[in-house]
């Protein structure tokens, strides 16, 4: 089941209003962008690490919640690309995001690519109930999380 036309138009401006942004704002105040890029990472994390933990047990597994979960990932990462304009790195805020996201832009957009690549597939393999291709999904989000947080993401 995927999350209808209307559903994907209205979360990121319902994620903005959660982190007390606007759309308007976010184009006119680096502090804002940065806030927002830091509480749509969070909401990915967390929609992310549910699917996790109910594959790993910590949680019972519902597959409808999976899906729906699947679905914000997928959307989510639709949005990265546009999440570090220029003048939102570590000179605008307070930001764990490297220098090199702006120095190397061909490079970042490569990794933004291969996330959004391996979470729609992980959208489309938590449709099928299939839960031994779901780990398989998660472990490739997983990879394309940790590949670009290694080269631009600072060490927490």
């Amino acid at each position: 089941m995927r999350i209808n036309t209307l559903c994907r138009r209205l979360l990121p401006a319902a994620i903005a209003c959660a982190v007390g942004t606007s759309g308007a704002v976010l184009a006119a105040d680096p502090e804002e962008i940065i806030e927002y890029r830091q509480g749509a990472m969070q909401v990915t994390k967390y929609h992310f690490s549910t699917i996790a933990d109910m594959l790993k047990g910590k949680i019972e597994y519902d597959q409808a919640a999976v899906e729906k979960h699947a679905d914000v990932v997928q959307m989510m990462s639709t949005l990265v690309k546009d999440e570090f304009p220029e003048g939102t790195d570590a000179l605008a805020g307070e930001t764990g995001a490297l220098i090199d996201i702006w120095d190397k832009p061909d490079e970042f957009a490569d990794k933004v690519a291969e996330f959004e690549k391996t979470a729609s597939e992980l959208e489309d393999v938590a449709e099928s109930g299939d839960r031994e291709r779901l780990a398989k999904a998660v472990k490739d989000v997983g990879s394309s999380c940790k590949a670009c947080h290694d080269d631009f993401r600072q060490d927490e």
